[in-house]
């Protein structure tokens, strides 16, 4: 039986809500869930890698968590709009470009904390813990401006009636991989230490830029592509 839309109209059941989503914006959903995960595994552990391997204290780690929030805060609301008009102002550009500079950032700040390259033996030690808190910081801009540019482009292509139901299927994928990527994180973190957990995840940005750059033309329209994603939800997600 079909239930009745607010506007009156008639919507499928949820099950055929949920697989015409899935139809129509199913890899920039995957595109979102992949990236989300992979900043969730080092979000889990940046906490125990600046106290543990670059030596900040409980207070100065409180200063950084609170200083993060608050440039998140003022990077969503003050710089989302610019940034995004910056890496191209419309979808496929925006996304790309966000992607491949958080790659490059979590490659950096593995290389920051890499015995192999010989960085933690260069370099002064507050330069390694001011550079990659640094590099953190940045790389948290462009994560506001990818999972915003991914949800406007949702929304937009997704017809009214089913806006919320996209809301729902998103809030609960995420919130499924996020009960399970911190355990691979911190599991990641003691097994192989943090040069590997950001060199995995700068990898997993990698691989999914790659996919982006090869195949969003096909799922993307040419109407999608010349979107402008200027007035834009605004989302950490």
């Amino acid at each position: 039986s079909l239930v009745r839309g607010d506007a009156g109209g008639a919507l499928p059941p949820w099950r055929q809500r949920a697989l015409t989503i899935l139809a129509l914006v199913g890899p920039l959903i995957l595109v979102k869930l992949t990236t989300s995960t992979a900043n969730s595994m080092v979000a889990s552990a940046l906490s125990l890698i600046l106290k543990d391997e670059l030596g900040l204290t409980e207070t100065d780690l409180g200063i950084f968590l609170s200083g993060e929030f608050a440039f998140g805060a003022f990077a969503n609301a003050v710089l989302l709009a610019p940034v995004t008009a910056l890496l191209g102002g419309q979808a496929r550009p925006v996304v790309g470009n966000c992607i491949a500079i958080m790659a490059g950032g979590y490659f950096l700040q593995a290389a920051l904390r890499s015995p192999t390259l010989g960085s933690t033996n260069l370099l002064p030690e507050a330069w390694l813990t001011y550079g990659f808190v640094g590099v953190a910081l940045l790389v948290s801009l462009f994560r506001y401006s990818l999972a915003t540019s991914i949800t406007a482009e949702n929304t937009r292509i997704v017809p009214q009636n089913m806006k919320g139901t996209l809301i729902g299927m998103e809030h609960g994928i995420f919130s499924a991989a996020r009960i399970l990527t911190p355990s691979i994180g911190i599991a990641i973190l003691n097994l192989a230490g943090s040069e590997v957990l950001l060199s995995v995840c700068g990898a997993i940005f990698l691989t999914v830029f790659a996919a982006w750059t090869a195949l969003s033309g096909r799922f993307l329209s040419p109407v999608d592509q010349d979107q402008d994603c200027m007035e834009l939800p605004r989302t950490a997600g």
